[in-house]
């Protein structure tokens, strides 16, 4: 499998693994309808429209968008929407998600409700997919979306997570870091004794397929030139492909610096459940959506292809 670096090579990826049936739920919103039509194009998916039909419709003709090849479910509210949306996916006609002009909680509650049939025994989290100008590699960075303090187990499911798109997208061998305010266990801050108990899990990584580390400052995990500094040795210090934060408010600090004052762009996902969830910011560009829509569909296509 070739390791992706860009959103240019993931793209590509998922074009050659496509087309993926996708579902948008309430997708009368312009720049989803623009990805999806774009990701279409490409071969990447085969859509399925759910929302506002007359909405969509007068989109795609303000717009020049070319949405032949897909149905439309007509549904203007938003949650009826979501929900029939979930029903689509349920059937086995789609295998990915995609929220449109729908609340996050919304889109997740849709999914995630029993009558849905989506929810498996695997904890339910965010995993963003980063790319980050100078940087040579695809970073994946969790949880800053769903789960909000998570308990020791929970950290070590959201780990698991990760490794496991880590590896539909690409990374062979993830290299997992997990952050905090310390580069070494200490007992005035519980979370790095927790990290530890975490990275001693050796038997769960290797089956896994992953390299787990830390603690690590988020810069001794990134930055080679720093950890060697720092005299962090290991496979995992300064190549960290995985970065797993201490709780959603410190990650989605983190993800937020790296798109407002780093450049970065980020791909989100939910995944736990029996497809992936494409979760991408309504104020996302249109280039960001389509490669949300990548992501899922990619991941999608290589986990029922393993």
């Amino acid at each position: 499998m070739t390791v992706l670096r860009s959103y240019d090579e993931m793209l590509q990826a998922a074009a050659q693994a496509g087309p993926v049936p996708v579902v948008i739920a309430a997708a009368h919103e312009h720049e989803v309808l623009l990805a999806a039509s774009e990701a279409q194009s490409r071969g990447i998916v085969r859509a399925t429209l759910v929302g506002d039909k007359s909405a969509i419709q007068r989109m795609a003709r303000e717009h020049r968008l070319d949405l032949a090849g897909m149905p439309i479910v007509d549904e203007p509210d938003h949650r009826a929407a979501a929900n029939r949306a979930m029903e689509i996916v349920a059937s086995g006609e789609a295998r990915v998600a995609v929220k449109g002009q729908v609340q996050t909680p919304v889109f997740l509650h849709a999914a995630l409700r029993r009558e849905a049939g989506l929810r498996t025994e695997r904890l339910v989290t965010h995993v963003g997919v980063f790319e980050v100008p100078g940087f040579d590699r695809l970073l994946f960075i969790t949880d800053g979306g769903v789960v909000l303090f998570p308990t020791l187990e929970q950290k070590v499911e959201i780990v698991s997570n990760a490794i496991a798109v880590a590896r539909g997208l690409g990374v062979s061998t993830p290299r997992v870091a997990l952050l905090a305010a310390a580069d070494e266990v200490l007992d005035e801050l519980p979370v790095t004794v927790e990290i530890a108990t975490i990275v001693a899990l050796q038997e769960r990584w290797q089956a896994e397929g992953a390299i787990v580390g830390g603690p690590f400052l988020l810069d001794t995990a990134v930055s080679p030139d720093i950890a060697r500094a720092r005299q962090r040795g290991g496979r995992v210090a300064g190549q960290a492909e995985v970065l797993v934060g201490p709780d959603v408010q410190s990650v989605n600090t983190m993800a937020k610096g790296i798109t407002y004052f780093a450049g970065g762009r980020m791909a989100g996902l939910v995944v736990g459940a029996r497809v992936p969830l494409v979760v991408g910011s309504r104020a996302d560009p249109p280039r960001t959506r389509l490669v949300c829509i990548a992501a899922g569909a990619l991941l999608a296509a290589r986990t029922l292809a393993s």
